[in-house]
């Protein structure tokens, strides 16, 4: 593999174009706790391991992978008990996206639309939404996203239009970013109505007028296909439009972003981490000048990996205590923006991205220059955590937090959190 060839991903339009996104072809095992949704995905995560360099070197996209995942049950652990899945808690979801994105951080990253699509249908489907959605993703249905926007407007901005024709609407516009709808059987796509308000239209993946073009070309997360998605008059019957308007206060999609890109990041950070340490013990050389004959009895290097662990230790105690808070709000509370949890979450987005990139970095500080060969692939682990960590400026994490505690917002309830 040459670095003009991972410089320049390739391409594979029939793949893109042609690849049939069927329905499961047999139901998907249910999970039933916690406990059997973490041995799980520790299971995968140690499939996924084995084969995440070559994915990323030659970007072979995971179809396999997310594959293995929805027949798991992995991809349900966040459909209420109710509606047959597990109903597992924030603290449990961080944890089980940490042990993905260890192993392979652009399939933990296609486990967030159909994270974020739980959370709208339960708190603004209709009764008969919920059944025929829920039931799909038990199942063992994949969930893409179609939300994000390009263009020199503000992010957020949504200019796809929905428009009501008869007994059904028709939808068009064009998306970016469009996290693993190339993978999945349905996709959920925002739109805006004649009045701006806001709707989200569950396309299939092949309705006519859908297209989605495998254009992603980031250095890093390089098989998320994160690419272009056309809609043109796309159909889309009144069952499947979802009033997210509504979802805006009775919703936790203002939280679980935050969640969700903080616990990949800390998987990142362990990633870099580990190999660090598998590197420095069995490969790393002492630097002549340190008068010491093995690398482990250098001062200095044990004081980095001393650091490295400080501080990723740090952000996973403030990530799991900023999901247990989300978990107790949302139990007393019920659904919705909580400055309280905002401000917690900013914090574990701050220091799980610094340890992400400092981990990621630091591996080829104390490495030397061989642990830069393509061999070892250690450069996947900063350029997604390059990549990734600018999902959301964390600037304005600082922000928020001080917002929240200099001027006393501290009420459960703050529609501007």
């Amino acid at each position: 593999m040459t670095d003009t060839q991972l410089a320049s991903p390739p391409v594979t339009p029939s793949e893109t174009l042609y690849r049939k996104v069927l329905p499961p072809a047999s139901p998907a095992h249910v999970i039933a706790s916690e406990a059997e949704a973490l041995q799980v995905a520790q299971r995968l995560a140690a499939q996924f391991k084995l084969g995440a360099q070559v994915r990323d070197v030659e970007r072979h996209l995971p179809w396999q992978e997310l594959e293995d995942c929805a027949r798991s049950g992995l991809l349900a652990i966040r459909v209420p008990r109710a509606y047959g899945g597990a109903e597992v808690s924030y603290l449990m979801l961080t944890r089980v996206v940490a042990i993905i994105g260890e192993a392979d951080a652009s399939i933990g990253q296609l486990l967030l639309s159909i994270i974020l699509a739980c959370s709208v249908i339960e708190a603004v489907g209709r009764e008969e939404q919920k059944q025929l959605f829920f039931s799909k993703i038990v199942q063992g249905y994949r969930w893409g996203n179609g939300h994000a926007e390009g263009g020199s407007l503000p992010a957020g901005t949504t200019r796809t239009q929905i428009t009501r024709e008869g007994d059904h609407y028709r939808v068009n516009g064009a998306k970016a970013y469009s996290t693993g709808a190339l993978f999945s059987q349905l996709i959920s796509i925002g739109c805006v109505d004649e009045n701006g308000l806001s709707k989200t239209a569950v396309l299939d993946r092949h309705s006519p007028g859908l297209s989605i073009i495998d254009d992603w070309d980031g250095f890093g997360q390089r098989t998320t296909a994160s690419g272009t998605l056309l809609l043109d008059n796309v159909r889309v019957e009144h069952s499947h439009v979802l009033d997210t308007e509504q979802g805006k206060t009775c919703a936790n999609t203002y939280g679980i972003p935050d969640l969700f890109h903080s616990a990949l990041d800390l998987g990142i950070a362990r990633a870099a981490f580990n190999d660090t340490l598998d590197y420095v013990r069995n490969h790393a050389r002492p630097y002549a000048r340190t008068g010491v004959t093995a690398v482990e009895q250098d001062p200095y290097v044990l004081e980095i990996i001393g650091d490295l662990h400080t501080r990723i230790h740090a952000g996973e105690a403030v990530l799991e205590q900023a999901a247990a808070l989300f978990d107790q709000v949302t139990a007393e509370h019920g659904p919705g923006p909580s400055a309280k949890v905002s401000s917690a979450l900013a914090v574990a987005k701050i220091l799980t991205t610094e340890a992400a990139l400092l981990a990621s970095n630091k591996l080829f500080q104390l490495g030397g220059a061989s642990s830069t060969r393509l061999e070892y692939g250690f450069d996947r682990h900063w350029r997604n955590a390059r990549t990734h960590t600018v999902h959301d400026p964390v600037a304005w994490k600082f922000n928020l937090i001080g917002k929240y505690h200099l001027l006393g917002q501290d009420s459960d309830k703050h529609p501007t959190a």
